[in-house]
């Protein structure tokens, strides 16, 4: 059994609510026996994480479940009754998985009852009317210029490939409800990537997506308040206007979370402020667009805190996986040494390291080497197995990809430098199981050169960024990105004092083989040393592997406080003001925290705005104004592909969306 995985991973996504689960037929079984008789929905992404249940009788509160072999994790499988399961559906091979579920000694099986979809789609639902930038990425396979996807049999429009496994394009309008995804070729020698059911076309915006959608207004404004963890919001006060006290538009949400204002004069664009109690403020600035739903973060507010400790919920587990590191040689089917590495000389050992893939370049995977594992393998002590050297690493439950790094380390300061690589790929891990027998050919030399430059970032200031750095990370897609990092030292940044530098990355992997199809991620900015902020960043994804530079430029700028000027009060019209020179940016976000030192606002702007609206919720009974004292607000600038401020999601204020980033945290007092 693996050991627990805790916080160390990312958490999972939530579990379906009582009042979202699908609608069954009634199966008139006698409750107390264990049966099976259905999941809905029954296909989602390799990628795992779809929420689903499971439909049968005697289900008890043990019950464990498992899908394709895999256990879903302990923590994401929930027995809503006797008759009933929730569960988030775990990475997967594509194909029809079994669907099972254990409680004691009875097992029962439903037979290809999931289909794991070939691709993933993000996001996986939008409006009727189409339009929706959708992202797909492929699981096993690698698009190229003569794809041709469909939704429903209409295509997509202005397909678009960012990496050799993921492509983006605009989903044409289609009816209420969910529909196939096929990504298809003219010709026969590609197969079709088939997604059942993998998109749903929405009237409006839904609790999970938040943001903008509809027509421009005119005389009907609808707007919802949720968390966000997808809950709707009662009684939440909404205002349009930043006039709060002669305002005519104002309310509170429904039992669903919403409220309906109708207007015959009532025209875009207009701001709305919503506030509840024990959330954040939040405000969506100058839009045009007749739904809005406002997702507020919790508070810190100790008054809102529930006292107890809650239901009892079983935890995370992790996943081990076990195998073989086999070295080329002149022994095919036996054990080779590691003469493919350079002879190390005195003070010196040759080592490898063994890693697996992260989620994005952004996160950080659960450490490989607890008790009981070996990650770090040296040479002299290695255990050998039937064709090379076991290695066994703690991981996360995904699908992901393996590799190792082996080189020469300094017995006096470890410091390690990789000469050699080895990977295996479309890996998928189950919780609390071991995969085993997963081995790494390390036959792949870290023989070439990245070459990145930059042009065009802001001048230098005396209150701004002073580093230049860049960062490469390998992209295999589905399976996630090599970042390799060793201790604390990180082979894929170079730091630069001057911009106009070179940067040059070497001991570099080919694309070729079983890196087939990869890509660069760069993430190239101006930061600031020890803190980062202020910074002005790029990122650039699907990246080719070549000897010529790649030139990244048009760095947007960094923001700066005009009023209040630095530390100032808090202007009398409430309205706080910065400029942003360089690139045009798309969205602005600016977050406050207010005396208390806690976050306790944050608002949507569109990317020409520079006034802030900061208005006094005290003028309303009930509504309290920001702390006396400092505030800090700061203010994120962003550009996202083919941005619409007026088709504005949440889900789009994930930093994987942001192409260019530029953050200032700039201070008041009120």
């Amino acid at each position: 059994m693996a050991p627990d995985l805790d916080d160390r991973a990312d958490a999972s996504p939530p579990s379906l609510n009582e009042d979202e689960q699908p609608d069954f037929p009634t199966t008139g079984i006698d409750a107390t026996k264990l049966t099976l008789t259905g999941i809905e929905p029954a296909s989602g992404p390799f990628s795992g994480g779809t929420p689903s249940v499971l439909r049968g009788s005697g289900f008890g509160d043990d019950a464990l479940v498992r899908i394709g072999g895999a256990l879903v994790q302990p923590g994401d499988t929930v027995v809503l009754s006797h008759n009933r399961i929730s569960v988030v559906v775990p990475a997967g091979i594509v194909g029809n998985a079994d669907v099972e579920v254990t409680q004691g000694d009875d097992t029962v099986k439903l037979e290809a009852a999931f289909n794991y979809n070939a691709l993933q789609l993000t996001p996986s639902e939008g409006s009727i009317s189409g339009g929706t930038l959708i992202e797909l990425t492929a699981g096993g396979a690698t698009f190229d210029e003569g794809v041709i996807v469909e939704f429903g049999g209409e295509p997509c429009a202005d397909v678009t490939q960012l990496a050799p496994a993921r492509i983006r394009c605009k989903a044409p309008r289609h009816a209420l409800g969910r529909v196939d995804v096929i990504a298809r070729w003219s010709d026969d020698v590609h197969p079709q990537l088939v997604a059942r059911s993998a998109y749903e076309y929405v009237e409006t915006l839904d609790a999970e997506m938040g943001g903008l959608s509809g027509e421009p207004i005119s005389g009907t404004l609808n707007v919802a308040v949720m968390n966000d963890l997808g809950f709707v919001i009662p009684k939440a006060l909404v205002v349009v206007g930043n006039d709060l006290r002669n305002t005519r538009y104002r309310g509170l949400t429904d039992e669903r979370g919403s409220i309906l204002t109708i207007e015959p004069f009532l025209k875009g664009p207009v701001t709305v402020h919503a506030s509840a109690k024990c959330y954040q403020k939040g405000s969506i600035v100058s839009f045009d667009a007749e739904n809005a739903t406002i997702i507020l973060s919790a508070a810190f507010d100790l008054s809102c805190q529930s006292g107890g400790e809650g239901p009892a919920r079983r935890g995370a587990l992790g996943a081990l996986i076990s195998g073989e590191l086999i070295f080329p040689g002149v022994d095919e089917f036996g054990v080779n040494d590691w003469s493919i590495v350079p002879k190390p000389r005195a003070s010196e050992i040759r080592v490898a390291y063994v890693f697996t893939t992260r989620s994005s370049s952004d996160t950080r995977n659960p450490a490989p080497d607890p008790q009981g594992t070996m990650a770090r393998l040296i040479e002299t002590t290695a255990e050998v197995g039937q064709r090379g050297f076991k290695y066994k690493i703690f991981a996360r439950p995904a699908g992901l990809a393996v590799y190792a790094l082996c080189g020469i380390e300094r017995t006096d300061n470890m410091e390690f430098t990789p000469y050699v690589m080895g990977l295996a790929r479309n890996v998928v891990t189950a919780p609390g199981e071991e995969n085993e027998n997963v081995n790494l050919d390390m036959d792949i030399s870290l023989d070439r050169e990245l070459a990145v430059s930059l042009r065009d970032y802001p001048a230098p200031s005396p209150s701004g960024p002073s580093e230049f750095r860049v960062r490469a990370s390998v992209d295999l897609g589905g399976e996630g990105v090599i970042v390799r990092e060793v201790g604390m030292k990180q082979y894929d940044i170079v730091r630069r004092r001057v911009g106009s530098d070179t940067f040059r990355f070497f001991g570099q992997p080919p694309f070729a083989r079983v890196l087939e199809g990869a890509s660069y991620e760069l993430v190239a900015g101006y930061y600031t040393p020890d803190t980062d902020v202020p910074l002005t960043t790029q990122r650039r994804t699907g990246m080719p592997q070549n000897q010529t530079d790649i030139e990244i430029t048009g760095f947007l700028g960094i923001p700066r406080a005009l009023s209040p000027a630095t530390g100032g009060m808090l202007p009398s019209d409430r309205t706080l003001r910065f400029e942003l020179e360089g690139e045009a940016a798309d969205l602005i976000i600016v977050d406050i925290a207010d005396g208390t030192g806690f976050p306790v606002w944050s608002e949507i702007l569109p990317g020409d705005a520079r006034n802030v609206p900061v208005p006094d919720f005290s003028m309303i009974d009930g509504q309290a104004d920001l702390a006396s004292g400092f505030l800090n607000w700061t203010v994120t600038a962003v550009k996202i592909d083919e941005f619409q401020y007026n088709q504005f999601r949440y889900a789009q204020l994930a930093p994987r969306y942001f192409t260019h980033t530029a953050i200032n945290v700039l201070t008041a007092r009120r």
